[in-house]
């Protein structure tokens, strides 16, 4: 027993030495935007070309993975009932209400996930650039399953919430997607810091959370005039850079790995990203075109019904529900 304890320990110690001399290297070694990754050292010894086959996920329900999953989830549905609790408690129940909740609790995870992956990202500069197929530590990757478990938790509360529209479909498929290829690379072992530069999008959620939330609000057009005209202009540059340069290096690091990795990784890089630069890219014009950057600012009743179905205020009073209507209408 002794001697297998002292063996196994020896060779955790090894791969220690060989995961922290290959981020030293990595730190040493000249900037490359773009760059094939052979950083293999700085991953799991388990794992070792494992971006060459297909993914396995029978991982998501016979290990550590899944209850730690649900852990996130339920942890998202207390954040919830804290913000029901003890925010926005001046207004009636209702849609607003409800969408400011969301909000809220969506402003909660791309704060916490975007301020944590940019503060990685600024301190690991080189390493985010030159290893986002091998990197791979449990700790890192816990961040990533955090936001799983949000991204359920979200889902969930559509499904049970909200009616059928066209809105709650995309964000659905968003969410959906989102789930699929962060446990991908949780499961694999593999693009964890891929995932981080996928998540770095979540620096711009926290300005367009806010953004909507002072809207909704309506502080937007009282108390914080001029917070939300800095909010808009911070919205639409964070948009450019971790929306537009994310997915332009995304795209460019498959693209010049594109025969290191399994088919099911590319059809995930590229068809994976031209879904979400769709989304990217309707939302950054639905942006442009409220905040009075592009055509007009004031937002027509087709725009609105598209994102609230009317059947959403089944639940009011026909006079609470006009009220209602007629305010988003003013946002």
């Amino acid at each position: 027993m002794y001697p297998l304890f002292s063996r196994t320990s020896t060779k955790m110690a090894e791969a220690l030495t060989r995961w922290q001399e290959g981020l030293n290297r990595i730190q040493s070694a000249p900037f490359h935007l773009f760059t094939v990754d052979n950083n293999s050292d700085v991953g799991v010894p388990s794992a070792v070309g494992a971006e060459l086959y297909a993914p396995s996920y029978w991982g998501f329900i016979n290990s550590i993975f899944l209850p730690t999953v649900v852990f996130y989830t339920m942890l998202w549905f207390a954040v919830y009932a804290c913000v029901q609790y003890n925010c926005w408690l001046s207004w009636q129940e209702g849609i607003k209400r409800k969408r400011l909740l969301n909000l809220t609790t969506s402003l909660i995870h791309s704060t916490i996930s975007g301020l944590y992956l940019f503060a990685f990202f600024c301190y690991n500069t080189k390493l985010m650039f030159a290893a986002p197929l091998h990197y791979y530590s449990y700790l890192d990757s816990q961040i990533i399953i955090l936001s799983i478990g949000y991204f359920f938790y979200d889902g969930i509360d559509l499904v049970l919430n909200d009616k059928l529209s066209i809105s709650t479909g995309v964000l659905l498929f968003h969410h959906v997607a989102s789930i699929y290829v962060l446990s991908t690379a949780v499961l694999s072992k593999k693009f964890l810091l891929y995932a981080y530069w996928a998540m770095l999008m979540e620096v711009s959620s926290i300005f367009l959370h806010t953004r909507s939330i002072l809207h909704i609000s309506k502080l937007s057009t009282t108390s914080m005039i001029g917070f939300s005209k800095v909010i808009s202009y911070l919205n639409l540059f964070s948009f450019i850079i971790f929306r537009g340069f994310v997915q332009f290096f995304l795209f460019g690091w498959a693209w010049v790995n594109y025969d290191h990795i399994h088919f099911v990784y590319k059809c995930i890089a590229f068809g994976g990203g031209f879904c979400f630069a769709v989304i990217n890219v309707s939302l950054l014009l639905r942006i442009l075109h409220s905040d009075g950057f592009l055509l007009s600012s004031v937002v027509s009743q087709d725009r609105l019904d598209a994102l609230l179905e009317d059947n959403e205020y089944s639940n009011s009073s026909e006079s609470v529900a006009k009220s209602e209507k007629k305010e988003l209408l003013d946002v």
